[in-house]
């Protein structure tokens, strides 16, 4: 059977990586790369998902010293969708010198340049939340504030 024309544009298998720079969740879970140039070579942005799962006890006590990432920036600009059931999750997000608590569902827009940096605050066990950043750019590259 030929192959479809348009076939390479679709991911049917995401890209586990175990370590993601300026990012301390990298000794708990393998992170999830659904979209990259690896995996579409002309793609233009870069996309992996968090905590996509039933939150338990287990994962809301290793909040408490996990899943924050340092300042940073990008040369390009990166969205943070956080989904799933209202307040599941709580991310404290710093833009700038601001800080901001966003809850599940919602959504923030890094223009580039901008230092920033996300972390879980709060989750609520039984509830369904997740975290999918998106980085306008074909790979994920931090740069140093």
């Amino acid at each position: 059977m030929n192959e479809r024309k348009n076939e390479r544009l679709i991911v049917r298998q995401p890209i586990n990586v175990n370590e993601l720079p300026d990012h301390e969740l990298s000794d708990v879970i393998p992170f999830p790369i659904l979209m990259c140039k690896d995996l579409v070579p002309e793609a233009k942005a870069w996309a992996l998902y968090l905590f996509i799962k039933e939150i338990t006890r287990e994962m809301v006590d290793l909040m408490d010293g996990v899943g924050k990432a340092t300042a940073h920036k990008h040369d390009f600009d990166e969205m943070y969708l956080m989904i799933g059931d209202k307040n599941a999750i709580v991310f404290e997000v710093m833009l700038g010198d601001e800080f901001y608590e966003v809850a599940t569902p919602g959504a923030v827009y890094v223009p580039k340049g901008l230092p920033h940096a996300i972390r879980p605050v709060k989750a609520t066990v039984g509830l369904t939340g997740g975290l999918i950043p998106v980085c306008l750019n074909g790979e994920y590259i931090t740069l140093p504030v």
